[in-house]
């Protein structure tokens, strides 16, 4: 196993218990809600809702990057499976590096919409008064390891693309 593949092993991980662990939380905050509801009055549970939203946004956004990771992003590939292996590669490379560009583009846009929160030190406008910086910032920071698994991707299919298997060598075996 190479420390490149290592890395990515990582990688993986994190996410995905990143992500379970957002959708646990995001879960038990949204049961908390609704359980206190029916249990007291006296204390206000709107707080939960807004999080909730904010957590399960954050998990959502955070899940594309590994659907890249594992090729699982919606697109028409019945055509693209009809191909021969050679048209199969270079749609995928044109694929790769369209999405590369457009998840930079993201990356770019969503970090300016965050810093401008940021620095205009917006907030929810409600009881929770929730940074919305912190809730923006899922969409650039997102979009980065997207673009960084095209990116591997992209140069999968230019460097070590078999088309015998139609399959890129990833060093996992």
């Amino acid at each position: 196993m190479t420390f490149g593949t290592r890395i990515l092993e990582v990688w993986d991980t994190l996410e995905r218990w990143l992500i379970g662990l957002l959708g646990a939380v995001g879960l038990v905050v949204y049961l908390t809600q609704i359980v206190g509801r029916y249990i007291t009055t006296e204390i206000d549970f709107s707080a939960g809702e807004e999080l909730t939203i904010y957590i399960i946004i954050w998990a959502a956004l955070l899940t594309g990057s590994l659907l890249v990771r594992e090729d699982g992003h919606v697109r028409a590939d019945l055509l693209l499976r009809m191909m021969r292996p050679e048209r199969q590669r270079w749609f995928e490379i044109a694929n790769c590096g369209i999405a590369v560009g457009f998840c930079l583009a993201l990356a770019w846009y969503g970090y300016l919409v965050a810093a401008d929160s940021y620095d205009l030190g917006e907030r929810s406008n409600t009881a929770l008064g929730f940074p919305l910086w912190v809730y923006y910032s899922a969409l650039p920071f997102s979009a980065a390891l997207m673009a960084i698994r095209y990116a591997r991707r992209l140069w999968q299919f230019c460097f070590a693309f078999d088309p015998s298997t139609m399959e890129v060598h990833s060093g996992r075996e």
